[in-house]
């Protein structure tokens, strides 16, 4: 990964949002490794993976009230904000991940801080808009509009991603130094993974279902790649106010799901969903070119797809039997 040459790491305080959660731990943990004084935000401390450097504090606390956004942001020279939730609840969607990221990003530019990096997700984009692929100018979900599919777990969790990324973008016009990375589905083994964790659950229980005969995409990338690109980011001031893709590469959804049930002995086939049933020009999701990414950041992926699918696959042979929420 990036050793941020440009930018020493050695004693730099900063803060993590979504600390104990799969993508913020391996931010946390990376930055801990580069000799950073992390702040790790989360909701109860404890033994979570990830965050056992010395050099990591773990804080309880709720970003979304402004007066705590202050404390956690005071003294804090770069901010990572990992948190989101992916739940059903339309209410706490919008608290949490839009007014909450406009409370942060505030407190974070009245602190002063000289970098604010945002996660954010391929699921912003309006991929029933027509386009071939989506790149970082491409129409992004709204609040108020219909979406036949989500690519995410709620239709909720893309549609207020992009709102947060909007309330972003007002802090960014106001002077904050900010940088937004949109997500494809991560690889990686943690246990709040959804992609080597959650989903192949799923898939073993014959829960997921394919459209037609399965040749929707997955645009993927690795928690490793992820991190690696935040680094080469912090390198370059060029990247304040700019958004990336971080997708590496798209896997055909019956291949993903068949890959995951041979994993599980006996599993239940997927359920099919006819394509007749989907409406002329629904999509559940496009091709997310990481062009910009490799032009202006000089990336190049660490890991790959067959390397993320044999990490979980190993996590399941010894842990499988084991039942998960």
């Amino acid at each position: 990964m990036a050793d941020c040459d440009g930018m020493k790491l050695q004693g730099v305080p900063v803060l993590v949002t979504g600390g104990s959660g799969f993508v913020g731990s391996r931010i946390a943990a990376w930055l801990a490794a580069q000799g950073a004084d992390v702040r790790a935000v989360v909701r109860h401390a404890g033994a979570h993976p990830g965050l056992e450097s010395p050099r990591i504090t773990q804080v309880e606390g709720d970003f979304t009230d402004a007066a705590t956004a202050r404390r956690l942001c005071e003294g804090r020279e770069l901010v990572f904000h990992a948190a989101a939730t992916i739940g059903r609840d339309v209410k706490e969607a919008l608290h949490v991940n839009v007014t909450g990221t406009a409370i942060l990003a505030g407190a974070a530019r009245a602190a002063g801080c000289r970098r604010f990096v945002h996660i954010s997700t391929l699921s912003v984009y309006d991929f029933q808009s027509g386009r071939a692929e989506f790149a970082e100018d491409a129409p992004r979900r709204m609040i108020g509009k219909t979406y036949a599919h989500s690519p995410a777990a709620t239709p909720h969790y893309g549609i207020t991603k992009a709102e947060a990324e909007r309330v972003l973008q007002v802090e960014m016009k106001h002077g904050l130094p900010a940088t937004i990375f949109r997500l494809g589905a991560v690889l990686g083994v943690h246990p709040t993974s959804s992609w080597a964790i959650k989903v192949p659950a799923k898939v073993r229980a014959g829960q997921v279902p394919v459209l037609g005969d399965g040749s929707d995409i997955m645009p993927w990338t690795h928690v490793d790649n992820v991190v690696h690109a935040i680094g080469l980011a912090l390198d370059r001031p060029a990247s304040i106010g700019r958004a990336y893709n971080v997708a590496d590469g798209d896997v055909a959804w019956r291949d993903f799901i068949g890959e995951m049930r041979s994993w599980f002995p006996g599993a239940p086939p997927a359920p099919v969903i006819p394509a007749e049933q989907a409406e002329p020009g629904d999509k559940f999701i496009g091709h997310c070119p990481n062009t910009r990414l490799k032009a202006e950041l000089n990336y190049a992926p660490l890991r790959t797809y067959a390397e993320g699918m044999a990490e979980a696959a190993a996590w399941w042979k010894k842990s499988g039997l084991k039942k998960i929420d």
